[in-house]
């Protein structure tokens, strides 16, 4: 057992909103510490664009110019039907100082997050698992292990993640930013259930010989959403949803190379798989198609969180939510999350009773408790988000085209709060109300 150690706020996971998280709090001065399970950031990513609002969020820590230059910008989204552009969205209308969506693969982020955390002396422990987390009068104690590799086997060699050490470490509060297996939300008990069915996606990011492009573009075709993002350097991603993988996957591929992501396992989508594709759903991209950097076959889930937390524990991020990846919503969300969550942690912390002010018996009734407002705000969005209550509602200037396919509309937009609001008032929509 390693010596204890103690901090202001433990951010337990280290993907874009838990580093996020850790860097807002260094910034506003309080002690934290990362921990991550993993053992290095991500090398391959889901998470692909930065909205207006994330990068304005950015841009308060210095962050966003260094980002710019790395990534490629969109000004426009266009949702297209059988080859034909139905609607287009134009983020150059936006009243932001960042009116476009920045395509920039979520390990390039990490990293930079990584690395403005090393300058604020704030050091990330990859490699580290919460195993358990208590809770008393004074503050929480999670108990941790550092895990290291070891070699097994005689004749058949391998590796296994073995515990290295263990020690605790106390806390002011918790923030859970450790995905949708969140250790420290069932640690809460916390329920996670579904809202939506899941979708399968077949992901192909490639080189092809085309014309750098400024726009997103989604396909909506027989109930099936597909989405072309143009990339930096002449890289494209293309998403296509799927019914099933198995007629897709490549059978030439041994299951040992299967992609690997985040410590699982993927079928392996071949050049052949994403020619058959474009030609079925996009055949106007009809450029030539180069090397296949990675493709997976990969389901994501929607899921909202009964609650956001509960006294000094609290999540951000895919902890608390799984969301539409068209729209890169839940990450870019989370950064809202968590910019709002440590305004209110640090505010406490730096008062002269923080667990009193924050969830005493009183203010809770009273309804002036910032951390259950943090949790209403955020709940009351995602059900939006999420389509709980109900689609956009067409106005006068949706044409029957945007009125159709309205609901399918919502998750596939890069944006939250008003930006969206204002992207879905250019298409004759606005947002239900109640959120």
């Amino acid at each position: 057992m390693a010596r204890d150690r103690e901090t202001e706020v433990l951010v337990v996971g280290a993907g874009p909103v838990g580093l996020f998280t850790g860097l807002v709090l260094a910034e506003r001065g309080i002690q934290v510490e990362i921990v991550e399970e993993e053992w290095r950031s991500t090398a391959r990513s889901y998470a692909l664009a930065l909205h207006p609002y994330s990068l304005k969020l950015l841009d308060d820590l210095g962050m966003a110019r260094e980002l710019i230059e790395k990534g490629h910008q969109l000004y426009a989204l266009a949702f297209y039907q059988e080859g034909e552009r139905q609607v287009q969205l134009s983020y150059s209308q936006l009243p932001s100082p960042f009116p476009f969506i920045l395509v920039l693969p979520q390990q390039a982020l990490e990293e930079a997050l990584v690395k403005r955390l090393k300058k604020k002396k704030v050091k990330v422990e990859w490699n580290h698992r919460v195993d358990a987390i208590e809770s008393d009068s004074r503050g929480v104690h999670a108990h941790i292990q550092r895990l290291r590799k070891e070699s097994t086997g005689y004749i058949v060699s391998g590796t296994e993640w073995m515990v290295d050490k263990s020690f605790t470490t106390k806390a002011r509060f918790i923030v859970g930013a450790d995905g949708h297996r969140s250790v420290v939300r069932r640690q809460l008990g916390i329920d996670f259930p579904e809202v939506a069915q899941p979708l399968l996606f077949a992901v192909f990011e490639f080189d092809a010989e085309r014309h750098p492009e400024h726009e997103v573009r989604i396909v909506l075709d027989n109930g099936q959403t597909n989405v072309l993002w143009p990339m930096r350097g002449g890289r494209f991603r293309w998403s296509f949803q799927l019914e099933s993988a198995a007629k897709f996957a490549d059978p030439r591929v041994k299951s040992r190379l299967a992609v690997q992501v985040g410590g699982r396992s993927y079928p392996h989508l071949g050049k052949e798989e994403l020619q058959q594709l474009i030609g079925q759903r996009a055949p106007w991209f009809d450029s030539p198609i180069g090397d296949v950097a990675w493709s997976i076959a990969i389901k994501f889930e929607f899921r909202l969180a009964d609650s956001l937390g509960k006294d000094r524990i609290w999540l951000v991020g895919d902890s608390a939510h799984l969301a539409n990846p068209v729209g890169v919503q839940s990450m870019n969300v989370g950064f809202r999350e968590a910019h709002q969550l440590t305004s209110v942690l640090a505010d406490a912390l730096r008062s002269k009773d923080p667990f009193a002010n924050l969830v005493s018996g009183e203010a809770a009734r009273a309804g002036q408790d910032p951390l259950l407002d943090y949790e209403r705000k955020r709940l009351a969005e995602w059900g939006q988000l999420l389509g709980l209550r109900g689609a956009p509602q067409p106005g006068e200037l949706a044409t029957d085209w945007t009125r159709r396919h309205a609901p399918r509309m919502l998750p596939c937009i890069p944006a939250s709060g008003e930006d969206l609001s204002l992207l879905l008032k250019q298409a004759g929509l606005e947002l239900p109300a109640g959120g």
